[in-house]
């Protein structure tokens, strides 16, 4: 019973890219947390680092998700003039500027409508597994959330402020010492369709 549950929550895992105003209750989130704090970590890069992992929710709405939201666009201008100033001219930027033209524009990083952001944090170490060790801890929020029937939006702009002094003090982080990522949590408007996927045959090869 336990594997087709989980089955099912694998199965319906989305990304979800609207969000009602709905609050999630805050033990819901909590929840979500909990599941990142179990995901894997790599003990012998952090050592006796006790605090290794940590988790900085903001509301929507509120003072430090507004500042998070501003540091982060002027990052995202600043990276969009980089790659036109870098494109030869008569040349087609990179399709990912497009999403930058976007957001420098007035559009939405992916947060801001949540009711919740959360970045996830963990400390670098040697060997430097940390982004790893993320990767695990919102595959398992994602699912975790999908559980409690709640949307979830991976931001993974936030992995690219660990070292911005600015965005760090928001979280009362030194920069450079933790490895950053982030995600959007709440109820979806709509629950997105699959996607498709590659046949699970011709993807598999089984060696000798």
């Amino acid at each position: 019973e336990l594997n087709r549950q989980l089955d099912k929550v694998i199965a319906e895992r989305r990304t979800v890219r609207s969000f009602t105003d709905e609050i999630p209750p805050k033990e819901h989130v909590e929840q979500v947390l909990r599941a990142g704090l179990l995901a894997p970590y790599a003990a012998a890069a952090v050592g006796d680092y006790r605090l290794f992992r940590r988790f900085f929710v903001m509301e929507k709405g509120g003072k430090t998700v507004r500042e998070a939201a501003s540091i982060m666009k002027a990052a995202v201008i600043a990276a969009l003039k980089a790659i036109l100033d870098n494109t030869p001219e008569g040349s087609e930027p990179p399709p990912f500027a497009a999403r930058l033209k976007s957001v420098a524009e007035g559009g939405e990083i992916g947060f801001e409508s949540a009711p919740y952001f959360v970045v996830a944090a963990e400390k670098k170490g040697i060997p430097p597994v940390e982004l790893e060790s993320l990767a695990h801890v919102m595959e398992n929020m994602w699912l975790k959330a999908t559980a409690l029937g709640m949307g979830f939006r991976l931001i993974s702009a936030a992995s690219r402020h660990s070292e911005d002094p600015e965005f760090c003090k928001l979280l009362g982080l030194t920069p450079g010492e933790f490895a950053l990522v982030g995600c959007a949590l709440g109820y979806a408007t709509e629950w997105p369709p699959a996607t498709d996927r590659p046949p699970f045959d011709e993807i598999t090869t089984w060696l000798d």
